[in-house]
């Protein structure tokens, strides 16, 4: 699968299609720069690759009716049936699933059974995405499992906080990048909707020229007084340490120290993505996922313009897809960032040929039906993982439980969806991969206090408190080294009157 082009690379009416021979030939070029291979060498998708007896409706009628007359039977035997169709027993798989070993940057993977779920999930998550937006009433799938718990979308754009941010956020107010990056980091900081809501209606317009922290903690304040809970239930991230007594507070000033390292001017004349990537992450408090998170929002402005298949980071949710998908195969690459890389570009770059071999009909992104980007490939590792905890229990993970249920709203209302504006810009149509793959990551730490000394042998050394890190954290440095980094911490703890 070609690399995903931006959204002007199409021109009108463009046939985005193509034949087999030529997706084959496609496939195998980009294969051979990436370092990708397939043992099987892509064959033509034939009625062999799709599930015998269950190409109709009715078939698939009699195939649910025979099953639940089977669980009848038989009730210590969970049986699930799943649209695309796939047919699971627990502990044993009834369709046949694509088993040819897959050869990527010279390691070799064996699918499971997970690994046609991935393609039939991505394929049936963004049908149901379309008939809701379409205005047509629940539940928008024959899937049992998707009917019953919740999974977000193929592509992460068309998340409802995702359209939120780019709708109501990013494409409202100042187009000044800085202004742009303070109201990505401010709702990208709570990921509520209705905590921005509240915000802006009692301080908008939101605004870095004219932020004041202290009305920003009174309304947020006021509102968990009421009982409001400020951060959505999806990830609440790690309060950083500044000396606040709520994780709301101590939030608002990581705020302000992103803003003050000039983040939109480094963002604009940043090289390469992974180069973001290190440089969000050495903050306080930001961990792998969360500095991927406010990136991939960075991404939908005109300040972080890069390919879409320029980066990807994988998460916990990732990583054990991916166990599941090609089992055994994965052990011994769990920790290894770089080839998770090389092996969601795998997923990017054969997507088409996947579809087509299990008959699935992919709608695509928008108009131009865009395909999954690594970013969508990494969101749907996660959602898969999930759903494999019930489609197919016997591959373990972590963890099993399914707890958010799905509720679908009612009546459904025509909304298409909004892609970013800033996807058009011409910047990136030109991939920018680093060469160097292997991240450094570092934190950086900035002095908050020199809270004692005392010498040691005839060597002065100081207590330093980290500004964003707790008291926990306070480390004993040498007067030499201090002195060297930072000279203005040192002069300022050595005029204190007790000092002298």
């Amino acid at each position: 699968m070609p690399v995903k082009r931006s959204i002007d690379d199409y021109s009108e009416g463009e046939d985005t299609t193509y034949d087999t021979k030529r997706a084959r030939r496609q496939s195998a070029r980009t294969r051979r720069k990436s370092g990708i291979s397939c043992d099987s060498s892509f064959p033509s998708p034939t009625s062999s690759d799709t599930t015998p007896g269950f190409q109709t409706r009715s078939d698939c009628s009699a195939a649910r009716q025979s099953l639940r007359e089977d669980s009848e039977e038989s009730s210590d035997s969970e049986i699930i049936f799943v649209e695309a169709p796939v047919l699971v027993k627990k502990g044993k798989t009834v369709e046949k699933h694509f088993s040819d070993s897959i050869t990527i940057s010279g390691k070799t993977l064996h699918p499971t059974v997970a690994f046609d779920t991935f393609w039939r999930f991505a394929a049936e998550r963004k049908a149901i995405d379309d008939r809701r937006r379409a205005g047509l009433p629940a539940p928008w799938t024959k899937d049992i499992i998707m009917q019953k718990y919740f999974f977000c979308n193929t592509f992460r754009v068309l998340d409802k906080g995702c359209q939120f941010l780019i709708k109501e956020v990013i494409e409202k107010g100042s187009q000044d990048p800085e202004e742009v990056v303070f109201r990505v980091i401010l709702f990208n900081t709570f990921t509520k909707i209705e905590t921005w809501e509240l915000l802006d209606r009692e301080l908008g317009p939101l605004k870095w020229s004219t932020y004041n922290r202290a009305e920003y903690r009174k309304v947020l304040s006021r509102a968990v007084a009421c009982g409001m809970t400020l951060y959505t239930g999806a990830y609440i991230k790690p309060a950083p340490h500044f000396g606040e007594s709520t994780n709301y507070a101590n939030h608002l000033c990581f705020l302000e120290t992103l803003m003050d390292s000039k983040l939109a001017s480094r963002l604009l004349v940043a090289p390469y993505m992974a180069d973001v990537y290190e440089y969000i992450y050495s903050f306080p408090s930001m961990g792998p996922f969360s500095t991927y998170q406010l990136m991939l929002c960075l991404s939908y402005t005109n300040v972080l313009n890069f390919n879409s298949n320029d980066f990807v980071i994988s998460g916990p949710g990732s990583i054990s897809g991916l166990k599941k998908i090609f089992g055994k195969s994965m052990d011994g690459h769990r920790d290894d960032l770089v080839f998770h890389q090389d092996v969601m570009r795998y997923f990017v770059e054969s997507q088409d040929f996947h579809f087509r071999r299990l008959g699935l009909e992919f709608s695509g992104l928008g108009p131009k039906r865009l395909p999954m980007d690594l970013a969508d490939i990494e969101h749907t590792l996660c959602e898969v993982d999930k759903y494999c905890r019930a489609a197919h229990p016997q591959l373990k993970g972590k963890r099993t439980n399914m707890h958010r249920l799905h509720q679908p709203s009612s009546p459904p209302k025509r909304h298409p969806a909004v892609l970013p504006k800033a996807w058009t810009h011409p910047a990136r149509r030109t991939p920018r991969i680093r060469p160097q793959k292997v991240l450094v990551l570092e934190k950086r730490y900035e002095i908050e206090r020199i809270a004692d000394d005392e010498l040691v042998g005839g060597v002065r050394k100081f207590l330093v408190y980290w500004k964003g890190y707790p008291a926990s954290d306070a480390t004993w440095e040498f007067e030499s080294s201090l002195v060297h980094d930072a000279p203005g911490a040192v002069k300022d703890y050595l005029s204190k009157p007790n000092k002298r």
